[in-house]
């Protein structure tokens, strides 16, 4: 290889084709004097001239000529049947096939150009340049083991650049080919001791052979070479998260920090770590750090909005939610990525702060196009249900399904809406309809067995329950409804606290399985209270009460009817106190209205029973 057009190689890399593929222009050039041409610059008319063949050769080199004077001109096509023509009175000619190949390739054809790209390192199979050039050409369509097979002879020869060798790395690594990857990677540490970059390539294949400690070995003796190299305290933390080694992983996020203080990477990575482990406070506090460093990052504050959205913290949410839309493209991404992502989670922030109209109009700006469409159409319904405006949660609705006509759970919803809003025989068309569609799909019996047990219907209920358990034996919700409502009518006691026990093997962490236990049990005491058996009924009571706080324990959120239950419990332990705080908590938990007035019953009966204690 020419030393100018080595040094070319090293400065484009193995990505540059058309200089590699093509020889140079030079090249071509020489090869237009040979024929008696002379070069042109692009634009300018083709010779009027005419070139008299005295044979192939010269007709050849006629033809290849106007090939070329037609390429200078633009107009690839025409030049390449030029080109074809001198390529079939002189088929030995590799010039002429690198020019097929070259005007193939700018005609964006490289199929085509491969083809005459071989001819040519046929007819010159020692011309470096042309074989590295044919490699990258087979890269570029994805065929790997030819273009291994053009590489090696160069890289075994000491004639493959540091681009080139890093390209056979990957190849071989690509097929799987671990031990040429290997061989790659130890020539480049040798000869290139101060790129940090073959220490990244063999500790990977070290990570590929599951020899973690020489890869740590080999990426620290990266670090000694270059302590600031962001790329290989990343891969020191991604070998310690390959073997689960969490907190190694946070001392090697932790070292890159020590470098480089405040690296958004870094900080990203150990917060989200720190919410894995449930660590939320502690995350929290890392992306407050981060974002007060780097504000220009949309990703770390969208989770931050989170965060404070879940805490409850939502002045702050909405805060951190609009920062992201005034922030630029980050290290963590885009900020218009999550531009519809922040109209709709202000719209839950307003809506969990009691902002309704707020919330609506949030969810209002999320276009057709978003990703979250149909999730903010179907939180619009849920409000508009709340105000009790049923033909406009209806409405919502019905966009929601028209953008998404596979998901069955909006489609579920709606059957509900309509058995809420008194349109008890729509709804049960509509989820018949669903079942005749998807007859073997349980959860569709299910949601029918829902809807009949709200409007009253328990007989019915319960058959459509029995049908899902003949589909699905263990479905753990059909399981707990079945044992939930014979407890609640007090029957079948004993058959109920079987299936339930079921369903609790099946979801142990469901806090409204636990609750129907422990209603079980508060159900039961009351019936061994009444047969006069007080001794049995304080036990049932005691287990009722543990198992209801156990319930509580297990939600994310406390629910207005498991601590009715619990206040239930404790008043027929005689603990009075504990049953009133207990009714109270559980009116500011949003119960519906019919259940507040039961609940607010409760609380009047024991104030007074209590004020009248006081007075005696």
């Amino acid at each position: 290889m020419k030393r100018a057009t080595r040094a070319a190689v090293r400065r484009a890399g193995l990505g540059a084709l058309l200089s590699l593929v093509v020889g140079g222009c030079a090249q071509l050039d020489g090869l237009s004097e040979h024929f008696g041409g002379a070069s042109r610059g692009a634009g300018s008319d083709p010779p009027s001239y005419k070139v008299v063949p005295v044979s192939p050769a010269a007709e050849a080199g006629a033809a290849f000529m106007r090939g070329r004077a037609l390429e200078l001109d633009g107009k690839l096509l025409e030049a390449a049947e030029s080109y074809e023509h001198a390529a079939r009175l002189d088929p030995a000619s590799p010039e002429i096939q690198r020019a097929l190949a070259q005007v193939w390739l700018s005609a964006g054809e490289p199929e085509r150009a491969l083809g005459y790209a071989e001819r040519a390192l046929e007819l010159e199979p020692d011309d470096l340049e042309l074989r590295s050039g044919l490699a990258t050409l087979h890269v570029r369509m994805r065929q790997y083991d030819r273009a291994v097979e053009l590489l090696e002879p160069l890289f075994e020869e000491g004639a493959l650049n540091e681009e080139g060798s890093f390209t056979l790395f990957t190849l071989y690594l690509n097929l799987d080919r671990v031990d040429g990857a290997k061989r790659v990677a130890q020539k480049l540490v040798e000869t290139s001791p101060e790129d940090v970059r073959g220490y990244l390539a063999l500790g990977a294949v070290y990570e590929r052979e599951e020899q973690p400690a020489l890869a740590e070995q080999t990426y620290r003796a990266g670090l000694a070479v270059d302590a600031e190299q962001p790329s290989l305290y990343e891969a020191l933390a991604r070998l310690k998260r390959s073997q689960k080694d969490t907190q190694g992983e946070l001392a090697a996020l932790r070292e890159r920090l020590a470098v480089m203080p405040g690296d958004p990477a870094a900080l990203l990575r150990i917060a989200q770590i720190q919410e894995d482990a449930g660590e939320r406070a502690e995350a929290t506090a890392t992306l407050e750090s981060l974002v007060a460093e780097h504000p220009e990052l949309p990703g770390a504050q969208f989770r931050l909005g989170l965060f404070y959205y879940e805490a409850g913290r939502y002045d702050d949410a909405i805060a951190r939610f609009q920062a992201v839309g005034r922030s630029g493209a980050g290290a963590d991404g885009d900020p218009t990525r999550y531009e519809n992502e922040v109209r709709y989670f202000i719209g839950l922030v307003h809506e969990e702060a009691g902002r309704g109209d707020a919330a609506l109009a949030e969810f209002e700006q999320v276009p057709a196009g978003s990703p979250r469409f149909v999730d903010a159409r179907a939180a619009m319904a849920r409000l508009y249900e709340r105000r009790k405006d049923f033909p406009a949660a209806t409405a919502e609705l019905k966009r929601a399904i028209a953008a998404a006509p596979e998901k069955l759970s909006l489609q579920v919803y709606l059957a509900g809406v309509l058995q809420r809003s008194g349109d008890m025989p729509g709804a049960v068309a509509l989820m018949d309809e669903l079942i005749r569609a998807n007859p073997d799909e349980p959860d569709l019996y299910y949601d029918l067995g829902v809807l009949y047990g709200e409007s009253g219907d328990r007989d019915r209920s319960l058959e459509l329950m029995h049908k899902v358990l003949e589909l699905d034996p263990d479905n753990a919700s059909a399981l707990n409804y079945i044992g939930y409502t014979w407890a609640e009518r007090g029957e079948r006691l004993d058959e109920a606290e079987g299936l339930i026990r079921r369903a609790i093997q099946l979801k142990p962490e469901d806090g409204y399985i636990t609750d129907s236990l422990g209603w079980l049990f508060y159900q039961r005491g009351l019936q061994q209270q009444a047969a006069g058996n007080s001794d049995a009924a304080r036990s049932s009571f005691n287990a009722a009460r543990t198992q209801l706080e156990h319930a509580l324990e297990l939600l994310d959120k406390d629910d207005p009817v498991i601590t009715w239950h619990l206040g239930d419990a404790y008043r027929s332990l005689a603990r009075d106190h504990d049953a009133l705080v207990t009714y109270q908590r559980a009116l500011t938990l949003e119960p519906t209205a019919d259940d507040a007035v039961k609940i607010q019953r409760e609380i009047d009966l024991l104030q007074r029973k209590l004020s009248g204690a006081k007075r005696e």
